[in-house]
């Protein structure tokens, strides 16, 4: 922390991926940290008001439904305010929340009505927090940055969710009753001071990127009212449903979910003895380290790996890997599994930085927010089902089925849906610029389109078949109408410059002026005030200019 908050000169090599990158990502580790410690606290503090089975669930329920209720929300939010705003108010919502938690556990006084209710909304700001910092991210790192960045931040993340955090909390709650929620309340305490400290590095940091971000629309700009909420929530989706390239990355990774989901909740039966593995509880432990490791090493290498490999066959063919991976756990041997889990963990790892970072560089920067959330909602919302998936066929058909079931799931979602094809996001249309009338009207077979003009230059009209289309006057030049059949086209010209131009010359073929060539007219000084030129008018030439004309003609 000290190091991120020294202040100095950048070097080149660091100057984008520094010390701006490194207090988010503080902010984030720290709010991480607190996650993980939580959701280990809760469940046991559940234990110690009921030993009911039914107290316990909904306590786990109330963990997980934020996931299902609030990230849409969040990611409308995420776009309406500066996703660094969402994030420090939604962890400041937190704090006052854990702390009366924490009061109550520490003096029993914690009823379970409130230790549900509580969980509840603080799973409901963690959601906020959750979505507003991938929507923050492209904000601070440049695009081609952004695989750097997520490995950095998801392996980060990955070591605290899987070891750090439970063994800290299992040890922190061991206390006391309230000891795990004290220390909860001192990350949160650190990641509010670290968002705090952001936005003018973030100034800093979005002046010298190429990647501009858009202004914060102001809050009078927007009305807050239920239905402009639910209107900019479906432009959000709209967009989703139009990439199509999103929609089978999702479909991907919510089959993945769901296979992983069903995996984890029978793995203890299989694993743990009586199960066929014959594992103790510890154990049990450190076969999950095996997922852990694989993740925290493949965040090591993730952006080295894609950026040899490319981005397009990781998210094509990463899913289908991870279906192998679910087939291991089916076998009645440690170190298969073992080796299972590890290469699910090096695959899942890279394969989610590449996803990441393509959402993160195609989607618009005004509705990423938004988008994020309805892809995180559909490939997070199928976990609660998968577990209850996975309990139905382990009752009805046995555990191996579980497994097999898990692993062919991904393998023909990949041989039904055709591959995902990486693309660049669409141009995001400007509502708010007035819609120009159309110059010229649609071209007929055979005719040439007028491009849009410049300011002081005439809209010209698409020649017919055999016209030829003239440019349009800039000022100081006479414009010219278009030539009919037995006439021919001249071009203006600047003053003392003589004009030549062929009948059947090509439209952009430059202008001869270093003789007399028979047709050639020589124009006067343009007269500002002079109405625009009539066919009439072409015929009605000064003396001068009709006496030339004739004699170059004899010639």
């Amino acid at each position: 922390m000290l190091k991120v908050l020294r202040r100095g000169r950048d070097t080149p090599g660091n100057e984008r991926l520094g010390p701006t990158f490194r207090l988010f990502q503080s902010a984030v580790v720290s709010s991480d940290l607190a996650d993980g410690i939580y959701k280990i606290a809760v469940p046991l503090l559940a234990l110690g008001i009921s030993r009911s089975a039914l107290a316990v669930s909904a306590v786990g329920l109330a963990v997980r439904l934020p996931w299902l209720i609030a990230t849409l929300p969040a990611g409308v939010l995420a776009d309406r305010y500066p996703p660094r705003t969402v994030m420090r108010w939604a962890s400041a919502l937190r704090l006052p929340l854990v702390a009366v938690m924490c009061v109550l556990a520490a003096t029993d006084r914690l009823p379970l009505w409130a230790l549900i209710v509580t969980a509840f909304l603080i799973g409901c700001a963690g959601t906020f927090v959750d979505v507003a910092a991938q929507s923050q991210l492209p904000r601070l790192v440049p695009a081609g940055r952004l695989r750097e960045a997520n490995a950095s931040l998801q392996s980060t993340q990955m070591f605290l969710a899987q070891l750090i955090g439970p063994a800290l909390g299992g040890y922190v709650v061991a206390l006391g009753s309230g000891g795990g929620l004290a220390v909860v309340v001192a990350l949160y305490v650190v990641t509010v001071w670290a968002l705090g400290l952001l936005p003018a590095a973030v100034e800093r940091a979005t002046a010298s990127h190429v990647r501009q971000t858009p202004a914060p629309v102001p809050e009078g700009g927007r009305r807050s009212s239920l239905g402009s909420l639910i209107a900019e929530l479906g432009e959000g989706l709209r967009y989703f449903r139009g990439r199509k390239d999103l929609a089978r990355l999702a479909t991907a990774a919510a089959v993945n979910n769901l296979s992983y989901s069903m995996c984890l909740t029978m793995l203890p039966l299989w694993a743990v003895r009586p199960g066929r593995l014959g594992l103790s509880e510890t154990g049990y432990g450190l076969l999950l380290t095996c997922l852990a490791v694989g993740s925290i090493l493949a965040g090591l290498v993730a952006g080295r790996v894609l950026k040899a490999v490319g981005d397009a066959p990781v998210m094509r063919f990463g899913a289908p890997v991870l279906g192998v991976c679910f087939l291991a756990l089916a076998v009645p041997a440690v170190p298969v599994v073992a080796l299972g889990l590890f290469v699910y963990g090096l695959v899942s790892m890279v394969w989610n930085v590449a996803v990441t970072s393509y959402r993160q560089a195609t989607v618009p920067l005004p509705l990423f927010g938004r988008v994020n959330a309805a892809y995180r909602w559909l490939t997070w919302g199928v976990i609660p089902f998968g577990s209850l998936a996975g309990g139905t066929l382990s009752a009805t058909a046995g555990l191996t089925w579980v497994f097999l079931t898990a692993g062919a799931l991904p393998l023909i979602a990949a041989a039904l849906l055709p591959p995902p094809r990486p693309q660049a996001a669409p141009a995001l249309p400007d509502s708010t610029a007035p819609t120009a009338p159309p110059s010229a009207e649609p071209s007929r077979a055979g005719e040439r389109v007028a491009g849009p003009t410049r300011p002081g230059e005439r809209a010209t009209v698409p020649s017919r078949p055999g016209e030829r289309a003239t440019e349009p006057s800039r000022p100081g030049k006479r414009a010219t109408e278009p030539t009919r059949p037995g006439k021919r086209a001249t071009e203006p010209t600047r003053p003392g410059e003589r004009a030549a131009a062929s009948a059947d010359a090509p439209a952009d073929a430059p202008t001869e002026t270093s003789g007399h060539a028979p047709g050639t007219v020589r124009a006067g000084r343009p007269d500002p005030e002079r109405r625009e030129p009539s066919p009439a008018d072409a015929r009605d030439t000064a003396p001068a200019d009709r006496a030339e004309a004739s004699r170059a003609a004899r010639d």
